[in-house]
């Protein structure tokens, strides 16, 4: 199946009244997402830190323990959710503990925790992928440790990786994952003003055109004063391609509209994208020159060549 439709959410965060409350608002999403008839459902980063609006005001180390208590329930549920609904869900991201994956250092330094995206496919299996990039808030402030592995997954869209936020800031990684055969970039976001928005979003279309490959946004809307950590959001998700033939010029394929809930859905064709990837304008993914970057990154020094005019 070539054609595939990819829901990408803009999660409104707000005071929440009960546990019920919050996974009501998922199914919302997901209904939405199942009559667009889409394969995909990208929630955003952070999903689960509008549960922090169920208890009082508490340090980043007492959100990070309180938010890992919802774990179970946060796998079990969507696990449900994605037979229920008949989708593939990139569930966000969800903070909890692995003591038995830290080593000796990082459980000294208080870094016990792991911001994780996981990948809910409809038999029960449930794919991984840790945030590697922690932001300067992240490593300063939160008691995390970042990821160092990254995945690429067989789903009904196509071949994904996952990279959360600030991850597509990093071109690297991209290209691991385009390299791996990532044909779709799922980007679940959590940006607290324009700037971080557009940071992440031209980023975003950046790694679709330089890997010729899709990218799909979500990111949260809305506000919660009363808890810190999860504020307040800025996003605008969408579907992006590559800016070349036979795409839109501007690589948009779907956005929804500037901080309002929204389920965002547009077609990711597969068929599309490889006659891009054979005949399009450009091929930056397949011109690149890797033995030429090599030699630079080991140390090279560069050349500098000038001329004189009489």
């Amino acid at each position: 199946m070539s054609r595939n439709t990819v829901a990408a959410v803009q999660y409104k965060i707000g005071q929440l009244r009960s546990k019920n409350e919050f996974w009501e608002s998922v199914k919302r999403h997901l209904s939405k997402a199942r009559q667009a008839k889409a394969n995909l459902v990208v929630f955003p980063e952070y999903l689960t830190g509008r549960l922090l609006s169920l208890a009082p005001a508490m340090s980043n180390a007492e959100a990070c323990e309180y938010l890992h208590g919802f774990t179970q329930e946060y796998l079990e549920r969507f696990s449900e959710l994605s037979r229920k609904y008949g989708l593939t869900i990139v569930g966000g991201t969800h903070i909890h503990r692995m003591d038995d994956h830290l080593s000796e250092t990082e459980s000294s330094g208080g870094r016990r925790y792991f911001n994780e995206s996981f990948l809910f496919f409809q038999d029960g299996r449930i794919g991984r992928q840790k945030k590697i990039h922690l932001t300067p808030e992240e490593q300063k402030a939160w008691p995390l440790a970042p990821g160092d592995e990254y995945a690429v997954f067989d789903t009904e869209a196509g071949k994904l990786a996952i990279q959360i936020c600030y991850d597509i800031e990093f071109p690297e990684g991209p290209r691991i994952s385009a390299s791996l055969g990532a044909e779709l970039i799922a980007c679940p976001s959590y940006t607290d003003t324009a700037a971080g928005y557009w940071r992440v979003r031209n980023c975003a279309q950046a790694r679709a055109i330089e890997n010729q490959l899709f990218v799909a946004v979500s990111g949260i809307v809305g506000s919660m004063p009363e808890v810190a950590q999860v504020d307040a959001g800025y996003s605008q998700a969408g579907i992006f391609a590559p800016c070349d033939r036979p795409f839109p010029a501007d690589g948009i394929i779907a956005q929804g509209a500037v901080n309002r809930s929204f389920t965002v859905c547009g077609d990711a064709d597969l068929g599309l994208l490889r006659e891009n990837r054979t005949a399009g304008g450009v091929a930056p993914f397949y011109d690149r020159k890797p033995a030429l970057y090599d030699r630079y990154a080991k140390g090279v020094k560069a050349s500098v060549s000038v001329s004189h005019s009489k």
